[in-house]
């Protein structure tokens, strides 16, 4: 068991569409009475989670993320960048909670707490991708997951339907991107441009696990461990319409990496060569609508996480 003294928690009082801003002050109730003398940030725009994060979690021994898979993003994107070793909790407030899940955190942010505190600290990974963009060099990060084409076409549909139950709002922006999305031509390779070929053809999408749910719980790399420095890729080929609609409840239990029309690989790293630019997105946030030449790598221990200190071996 590892002993936090000086706790730091970010939360976001927009998540859930804005439902988190009247828990607040239950939030820091609970947060003090379990990390007595802990302070509470809360964040004011995108991207200050991880200013928070990179500013002050070197002076701490526990940042607390609080609230969805976006606030896990920054609060993670903030500690790797700024090469800080402190470890990262998290409180799952948001609409999917997808990376918390793969902590093995309770669904309750109340009970999460208890279980950070008497929790260990596990050495995880994160994922470093690149591309091209009109002439320049492009980066961006990942701890849960990332998708190129279809998946992230969808992720920007998707903010549209947030607030609804069970994790419907992503599969109605499911059903609205197959509406105008077109597949186009790729080859993915292993390690990089020069490694063993993967998939080539017209691709629907390309899922990047690190941990295994994203899209608010559909587990679309059930094989993904976050501590196993490695990356698990799902592939999917171009599909119809109604096929993509008859798998959605395979994907959404993890049972379609075994289909004809998919791809699945554990890995260090892909290259991703299209005819055209496509749109990407990390943990639900989108980087680019029109990226090439995509080179992604894991980057193995790169961040500290509490898990329950049950759960032993790799996660």
């Amino acid at each position: 068991m590892d002993h936090f003294n000086h706790v730091l928690a970010i939360a976001n009082p927009s998540a859930r569409s804005g439902r988190n801003r009247a828990l607040m002050s239950e939030l820091e109730t609970a947060i003090r009475a379990e990390f007595p003398g802990a302070s509470l940030r809360t964040t004011e725009s995108p991207g200050h989670a991880a200013e928070i994060a990179a500013r002050e979690g070197p002076s701490v021994d526990l940042v607390l993320a609080c609230g969805g898979d976006g606030t896990v993003h920054e609060v993670a994107k903030g500690l790797v960048t700024s090469d800080c070793s402190t470890p990262m909790g998290v409180l799952g407030m948001g609409s999917g909670n997808d990376f918390a899940r793969a902590l093995r955190m309770p669904s309750s942010w109340k009970a999460s707490l208890s279980v950070i505190a008497a929790g260990r600290v596990l050495d995880a990974d994160t994922g470093h991708v690149s591309w091209q963009e009109n002439g320049s060099t492009h980066t961006g990060f990942f701890v849960n997951a990332l998708g190129i084409g279809f998946d992230a076409h969808s992720a920007v549909i998707a903010p549209q339907y947030k607030g609804y139950p069970l994790g419907m709002g992503y599969t109605l922006a499911i059903l609205k991107s197959l509406q105008t999305w077109v597949s186009g031509g790729a080859t993915i390779r292993e390690d990089d441009r020069n490694g063993r070929v993967l998939f080539s053809g017209r691709l629907m999408f390309a899922t990047v696990g690190n941990a295994f749910d994203s899209g608010g719980g559909y587990t679309v790399n059930p094989g993904a461990l976050i501590s196993d420095g490695a990356l698990d890729p799902c592939i999917v080929e171009h599909i119809s319409k109604l096929r993509s609609i008859m798998l959605l409840p395979k994907i959404r239990n993890g049972k379609h990496i075994d289909l004809d029309e998919v791809v699945y690989e554990r890995v260090h790293g892909i290259h991703v060569d299209t005819d055209r630019g496509l749109p990407v997105h990390a943990d639900g946030e989108i980087l680019s609508l029109q990226a090439r030449d995509l080179q992604v790598q894991v980057q193995p221990g790169s961040l500290r996480v509490v898990v329950p200190a049950a759960v032993q071996g790799p996660i």
